[in-house]
């Protein structure tokens, strides 16, 4: 699991290393140098044919960028500084950087306006502007040359973070670094993950610096990104011996009228997942649609006028709920009064639920959610959070905050989907996805998502874990989909049969 820390987390590492540990600033700077460095020798070009345009704000970013700059040119790279701000701003160890590279003649340049600058001499560009502890807008000739850098088309460098990226909550100043590649020193920051950030940030190598950092300041973080080898631990390898028994027993309650689809992909994806058996009740008059699904075991189930499942199927559910290890709710539901009776039923149930679509509808226009049972997984995009928590934001960061309310709140874990969908569960802890792409804002992904977390649930693994484990899989899977066909043309259906592939992929990155 990687922990990702905000910008007053890493001041606070950077100031023990300093303080306690007796590690100077400049060893950390010169660290992060060396690392860039041989990014740049790797990824572009080797010394003798690099040519360098390095960036360099007023902090220690700006040190880290002198410092680069001194390491290049004494590697015989062509190196050219670029400072935007007066010497005498620059303080401490990037005051230091900077008077070496002046000793040593490194071409240091302060520009009057960005049209000052000839990107046509370079081969890629050093963001050194701004780093992780600087949140203000651009302005004046920072501003120009963000947007001379991102109007270059050249390859870009960013040290730590992009300039104009917040570190801890992803969010862009006016202008903002478009980075191809971002080198964030030590440790993760949840800006690197979150929107638009993530997209700002490129491709994201965290390198390490000889930053002491310990578990426990790992584990009092609250921001993560689970990795592959977390993810496969959750789809374990089956022992010769295995029966269907002993791979969990999943119900899922889906579908109305005109709603087949709902079930049918969440039973696929359930199945996909590795649930040993997988029982669907639906509305009768949908059944035999449903059944199409030749591996699920399909229920028809009493329904209202109107074909949604109706209060009176409780009698026929209370035997499937006793079976089941777990339980999905909601896809395809419609919002009846009568559906609504029978979903305040199902929450008095003590199986792990996981709820979703209609199902959050409904417990928000019934005021349910103080009958939420402990440990259920709800799985809202950004409208239905709105009206769960009658709050509402289309910032990423905000909702996972909105988020962290109501799982302490409600003692729940609440995944919020978006394009960095999140995980947060009742202690706080939030942790983001890094899979998936665009090809997923299609109907019918939710309804996947929902059956491989109930999947997850039915085999034992614990609620955030089958939230966050599934969310991964079905980013991943959707990645391999769009790789083959594009993320235009992308399909539910595409997403379910990618699943094979990512958990065989994932067990081989344990072997």
């Amino acid at each position: 699991m990687l922990p990702l820390f905000t910008s007053e987390e890493m001041r606070a590492l950077d100031r023990r290393a300093i303080s306690e540990f007796g590690i100077p600033g400049m060893v950390l700077m010169e660290n992060a140098a060396t690392r860039l460095a041989e990014f740049l020798f790797q990824e572009v070009a080797p010394p003798e044919d690099l040519s360098v345009c390095v960036f360099c704000g007023p902090g220690n970013n700006g040190g880290d960028g002198f410092a680069l700059a001194r390491l290049l040119f004494l590697r015989g790279a062509e190196v050219e500084v670029w400072l935007l701000t007066s010497p005498e701003n620059l303080t401490g160890d990037a005051r230091t950087n900077y008077e070496i590279c002046r000793t040593l003649e490194v071409p240091i340049l302060q520009p009057d306006s960005a049209f000052d600058i000839d990107f046509q001499w370079y081969d890629v560009v050093v963001d050194a502007i701004f780093g992780t502890g600087v949140l203000r807008t651009p302005e004046g000739i920072f501003a120009e040359v963000i947007e001379a850098i991102n109007d270059s088309e050249l390859p870009v460098l960013a040290v730590d973070i992009p300039s104009g990226v917040d570190a801890g909550t992803g969010q862009q100043s006016d202008p903002s670094i478009h980075a191809t590649w971002t080198l964030t020193f030590q440790c993760g920051k949840p800006g690197l993950y979150l929107p638009p950030g993530k997209t700002l940030a490129g491709e994201v190598k965290i390198v390490p610096i000889s930053l002491p950092v310990s578990a426990e300041d790992m584990l009092a973080t609250k921001w993560f990104t689970p990795e592959p080898q977390d993810v496969a631990a959750l789809f374990a390898q089956r022992p010769p011996e295995s029966h269907k028994g002993d791979f969990g027993k999943l119900l899922i309650l889906a579908g109305s009228q005109g709603m087949s689809g709902a079930p049918r992909l969440a039973s696929l994806a359930a199945l996909r997942s590795g649930v040993g058996l997988l029982k669907v009740g639906v509305p009768e008059s949908i059944r035999a649609e449903v059944a199409s699904v030749a591996e699920a075991m399909v229920i028809g189930l009493p329904q209202t006028a109107k074909g949604a499942l109706s209060a009176s199927a409780w009698e026929q559910l209370e035997p499937l709920l006793n079976w089941a290890d777990a339980v999905a709710i909601g896809p395809g539901w419609g919002t009846a009064a009568e559906t609504a009776e029978l979903l305040s039923m199902l929450l008095t149930t003590d199986k792990t639920l996981v709820i979703d679509a209609d199902g959050l509808n409904l417990i928000a226009e019934h005021k349910l959610l103080n009958r939420i049972p402990k440990g259920a997984v709800l799985t809202p995009h950004p409208g239905e959070l709105t009206r769960l928590s009658g709050q509402g934001s289309s910032c990423t960061h905000e909702r996972v905050e909105i988020a962290r309310t109501l799982a302490q709140k409600y003692n729940a874990v609440i995944h919020v989907k978006s394009s960095a969908s999140t995980t947060v569960t009742p202690d706080g802890s939030a942790f983001v996805n890094s899979t998936g792409n665009p090809g997923l804002a299609t109907g019918g992904s939710g309804d996947i998502l929902t059956g491989m977390i109930g999947a997850l649930l039915a085999q034992g693994i614990p609620p955030a874990q089958a939230a966050w484990g599934a969310a991964f899989v079905h980013g991943r899977a959707a990645d391999i989909a769009a790789e083959l066909l594009g993320e235009i043309s992308l399909l539910p259906t595409d997403v379910i049969a990618a699943i094979p592939q990512v958990l065989q992929d994932l067990h081989r990155e344990l072997q």
